[in-house]
């Protein structure tokens, strides 16, 4: 007998590293989902709004949220300061259109990296690679085996 659907989804990402993206334009999501496949630690998790975030937080551990609509000011702190209170520790980045206004204030004052769009494919493997640890373990890779000479 299968088991409900409910109970299958709610305990399929508990323990499991994930990413957590609320984005309004998918083709972020597609460049994100790339870089993240290259990783291949954890889950990618999207949603089409960051308010959704909260209706229906990830059951998983969460690595890194980055926050990639346009909610505004306003929007973004509130949802920054309910996200501290949940994940104290998580690294979060908001995405936006340009730098130095109220929105990169409101992000930097909640806790939260900015960056400017286009975010180039390095930035968001960077910012993967950070979160997961890939970095860190790549490093430790090089102290244990030595430097791969080419």
């Amino acid at each position: 007998m299968l088991e409900p659907l409910k109970k299958r989804i709610g305990t399929s990402l508990v323990g499991k590293l994930c990413i957590v993206m609320a984005c309004e334009d998918l083709s972020e999501a597609a460049q994100v989902s790339v870089q993240f496949s290259q990783v291949n630690r954890g889950t990618l998790i999207t949603y089409r709004r960051a308010k959704d975030i909260v209706i229906n937080p990830p059951s998983g551990r969460v690595a890194l949220v980055i926050l990639s609509d346009s909610g505004g000011p306003e929007a973004i702190g509130g949802i920054l300061t309910w996200m501290r209170r949940r994940w104290p520790r998580c690294p979060i980045t908001v995405i936006g259109e340009t730098g130095g206004g109220e929105e990169e204030m409101t992000a930097r004052k909640g806790g939260a990296s900015y960056l400017t769009r286009p975010v180039s494919a390095g930035q968001w493997a960077g910012l993967i690679r950070h979160a997961l640890g890939a970095d860190s373990q790549e490093a430790a890779k090089d102290r244990t085996t030595g430097p791969t000479s080419g």
